[in-house]
């Protein structure tokens, strides 16, 4: 299995550069063109009503904050110790969080993790800059630094 490794994109890597949200106006979600509202814009992106980008907030706000816990606990997954110094507990555990100079299954997990905690997190700022939405990226930030305070060591049998 060694030598098979997949690159991954950086979890800094911007998924939805160059698409944009446009809301188009205060139609019910699936009306027509009429009523008033704006015609979309030409180019990539994503036309959406008011009730339609509001109910999409809803759903990726709940992923982003499902994942946020996620991460903290798969953090705590590459903190695990072997419950005994022998080599096949030492083994076992270096197989499932490295050993410094490779990298174990819980670290790629945790990896993956933070990755899709990042894209979600980018989708809510898209998705409420475009509603005109602006103090929950405040309150998120304050949250993941009180969160990241409380972290753990974990310790204990995998």
């Amino acid at each position: 299995m060694r030598g098979n490794a997949v690159a991954l994109p950086a979890p800094e890597s911007k998924w939805l550069t160059g698409l944009n949200f446009t809301i188009t106006g205060d139609q019910p979600a699936g009306g027509g063109a009429s009523g008033g509202a704006a015609a979309a814009p030409a180019g990539p992106g994503f036309s959406l009503s008011p009730d339609e980008a509001r109910s999409m907030l809803t759903v990726a706000k709940r992923v982003r904050d499902q994942l946020r816990d996620m991460r903290i606990k798969a953090n705590r997954l590459t903190a695990l110790s072997p419950p005994a110094d022998e080599p096949g507990s030492t083994g076992y555990n270096k197989l499932l969080v490295g050993d410094g100079q490779s990298t174990g299954a819980f670290g790629y997990g945790n990896e993956s993790v933070k990755r899709e905690y990042a894209y979600a997190a980018e989708l809510v700022d898209r998705l409420e800059k475009a509603l005109g939405i602006t103090e929950s990226a405040d309150e998120q930030a304050g949250t993941d630094i009180k969160n990241a305070g409380s972290q753990e060591q974990g310790k204990g049998l995998a």
